[in-house]
């Protein structure tokens, strides 16, 4: 019975572990070590973003736009001067009958016809100058206040853009820590199958430890699988923000380390970000354009006066052509007259505007724009509370995040020593097949769940940054300091032929 299980359990797993685990872990080692390329740091990938992420050049555009509301707005404050040209030439023929007195014969009956023919060129100038005009006035106050809002936006675009190159770089060492956690376990899991199947074959385990061990295998191959895909995609993430392929990238130095956030004090960090928060001084400023062009719409049913000055100069240039006949006496007189002559016209004058009634628009306009002024108030208020409440939570993050760190790190520590306690037991049988198993999961995670907690310092940290208006992009410098390229971390080519170091 035994001979036949072992010869059954032999053929379920295929050709011998040592072999194929051998093969897979050396490929492996290969793929995540082989330095492909120099190693891009943060700062390099964020030099690059500078110049090739899109959602930055999009930012930049629409702050390049916004800063010509001002002028836009001045616009109708100051001269507008027009320059007009005309050159036409008019062609005329007519014909007219009526009478004449001759002093012998009295009044006789006259046809007169003819046409003309005349080239006219005509040029002149028109200034005008705004003399009172609140409407304008109010207008230009906010287009000013619209170009200070899209410089406090993009402020705060250009600090968002640090953050998602630094979550975009972090994410990507992350996802590589991740997985040499899910190697080492289904590497550690590979060796334990390999030693629970050979001792089933020598008859010291039963065959529900084979089966155990190899559903926590299959587990750690999954979650290899996962991690493997996460890490390539993540890597893919970074070209997104710099148009660049990237393979090699440096991880963090060994031993990093983590402090709580300087001041401790919560309430200092809140005034910083109500200070100093870009995204809430463009809320801020938004609401001040809206309660100005509110004032604008308002004041339109006030009268305007303007000045104005207009010139012009016209030249005309042919002849008129005239034939008279009377048909009683059958006689006939013709002329031709020039008809060059030149006309030059200045005209001052001061206009008072005021509108009566506009069918409802001035009405209809004062409504919409008061309570868009409403509507802007209320989403700096609403900005503000925000602004507050994820300052106090990010600090809350950054000094459990201290703590959770330290403690992760040393949670590793107790795992694998509590791993080599229950293999040591399992040799001697006080342990069983499933705490060994137990234990290499736990040791797992502890690698994970320390791998994310560090990640989530550094990231909670610019993000506290970032919301208390204080992200700078010496802090990503700060950073790169601490990184260790001569260790780079590698888009593993082996990863992307998906070989299993076991077959059923």
């Amino acid at each position: 019975m035994i001979r036949s299980a072992k010869g059954g359990l032999a053929r379920q797993f295929g050709r011998p572990l040592k072999s194929m685990l051998a093969a897979a872990v050396v490929g492996i080692a290969s793929g995540l070590g082989a330095i492909h390329a120099q190693a891009d740091t943060l700062w390099e990938i964020y030099l690059q973003a500078l110049d090739n992420d899109p959602q930055l050049a999009a930012d930049r555009a629409a702050y390049r736009a916004g800063l010509e509301a001002k002028n836009l707005g001045r616009s109708a404050l100051l001269p507008q001067i027009n320059a007009s040209a005309e050159i036409s030439k008019t062609e005329t023929n007519f014909e007219s009958r009526g009478v004449q007195f001759d002093n012998s014969l009295g009044l006789l009956q006259s046809i007169q016809s003819g046409d003309s023919d005349v080239d006219t060129t005509s040029y002149g100038a028109r200034l005008d100058q705004a003399l009172f005009d609140l409407p304008a006035w109010f207008g230009y106050k906010q287009g000013k206040t619209v170009s200070e809002q899209a410089a406090a936006e993009f402020s705060f675009n250009q600090q968002d853009m640090m953050l998602r190159v630094a979550s975009a770089y972090f994410d990507v060492l992350r996802a590589h820590d991740v997985l040499e956690a899910a190697l080492a376990e289904e590497e550690a899991l590979a060796k334990q199958l390999e030693q629970t199947q050979q001792r089933f074959e020598v008859g010291l385990t039963a065959i529900t430890d084979v089966y155990d061990s190899r559903s926590a295998y299959d587990s750690a191959v999954a979650r290899r699988l996962t991690a493997q895909d996460d890490l390539l995609s993540n890597f893919d993430a970074l070209s997104v923000l710099t148009g660049t392929h990237h393979d090699v990238v440096a991880p963090l130095q060994q031993g990093f380390s983590v402090a709580a956030p300087d001041p401790a004090d919560r309430a200092a960090w809140v005034d910083f970000a109500l200070t100093n928060n870009f995204n809430l001084k463009a809320a801020r400023l938004s609401a001040d354009a809206a309660r100005l062009g509110a004032r604008a719409s308002a004041a339109e049913h006030l009268p305007t006066l303007s000045g104005s000055i207009t010139y012009q100069d016209a030249e005309d240039d042919g002849k008129r052509n005239t034939t008279t006949r009377v048909p009683s006496l059958n006689r006939q007189i013709s002329s031709t007259i020039p008809a060059d002559g030149s006309t030059e016209v200045t005209i001052a004058a001061i206009s008072f505007n005021m509108p009566l009634y506009t069918g409802g628009r001035l009405s209809a306009s004062r409504r919409e724009a008061r309570n868009l002024a409403f509507q802007a108030e209320d989403l700096r208020n609403l900005t503000e509370r925000n602004t507050i409440q994820s300052t106090r939570t990010l600090h809350r993050a950054v000094t459990t995040d201290t703590a959770r760190v330290e403690a992760r790190e040393q949670a590793v520590v107790s795992a694998r020593s509590a791993l080599d306690a229950t293999q040591a037991g399992y040799e001697v049988g006080t342990r069983n097949i499933v705490d060994v198993l137990l234990a290499q999961r736990t040791l797992a995670q502890s690698q994970t769940d320390y791998a994310n907690a560090l990640y989530d310092y550094i990231l909670n940290t610019l993000n506290l940054k970032l919301v208390a208006g204080l992200l700078a992009p010496k802090d990503l410098q700060e950073l790169d300091t601490r990184l260790n390229p001569a260790s780079p971390v590698s888009r593993a080519n082996i990863l992307d032929s998906g070989a299993a170091p076991f077959s059923k």
